[in-house]
């Protein structure tokens, strides 16, 4: 006797294990700067940028704490500036929570981006 569960989306009862036809989301294949996070060249500029900065969040060093940086962000948007999309002066380490706030920052535009990117700019190592 299979075991059954309901889908979250429908209500309909399935059986468990399988998906309901009801729930499809394409995503469809990344494009311009968003297929270049699926490559292979951008895995390893992100393990080398962790790396550089012993995979510390550096929005979170600015306060003078210790997080585990995730994510690498750009401090220059990819989408404005392309040609940025590879400058690791461009590229600092962030955790999950820090991108989030950054991002919040960017959206309200004017000062507040400006602030953060500088902020950014400020934690990001110079060649020696």
């Amino acid at each position: 006797m299979p075991i059954y569960k309901r889908c979250p989306h429908c209500g309909k009862r399935i059986p468990s294990g399988t998906k309901c036809g009801c729930f499809k989301r394409d995503w469809g294949t990344p494009t311009g700067t968003r297929a270049l996070y699926h490559t292979a060249q951008w895995q390893k500029m992100t393990r080398a940028i962790n790396a550089a900065y012993g995979f510390k969040d550096q929005w979170a060093a600015a306060d003078g704490k210790t997080v585990a940086a995730e994510i690498v962000h750009h401090i220059v948007p990819a989408e404005e500036d392309p040609s940025k999309f590879w400058v690791a002066s461009n590229l600092i380490p962030v955790s999950r929570a820090s991108h989030d706030e950054i991002h919040a920052l960017y959206r309200q535009g004017g000062a507040a981006k400006l602030a953060a990117q500088e902020r950014l700019r400020e934690r990001v190592k110079r060649p020696e």
